[in-house]
């Protein structure tokens, strides 16, 4: 049995610590660690249309935590028979 507590918080407990986590803005990096999706295709999907929507400010690309976890759960697919949606928003 392990030491360590590896069980996440509960959504709740989160946004009641810190109010603005969904919408905040994170890299092409971290939302490539959030999804399992590489840096790379995120990148190829931005610039051909596709993935989650993004925001641009100036060279800098972020993406708001919700729209990422809206893009995911719209990829979700009942079971393994039924494909979820192809990777455009």
């Amino acid at each position: 049995m392990s030491k360590y507590n590896h069980s996440s918080p509960d959504l709740e407990t989160i946004l009641e610590n810190n109010p603005d986590w969904l919408d905040e803005a994170l890299d092409t990096l971290a939302v490539s660690k959030l999804t399992g999706i590489p840096a790379c295709t995120l990148n190829t999907w931005r610039c051909r249309g596709g993935g989650p929507r993004f925001m641009k400010f100036g060279r800098s690309v972020r993406y708001r935590r919700r729209t990422v976890l809206k893009w995911m759960r719209a990829h979700e697919a009942p079971d393994t028979d039924e494909v979820g949606p192809a990777h455009d928003a």
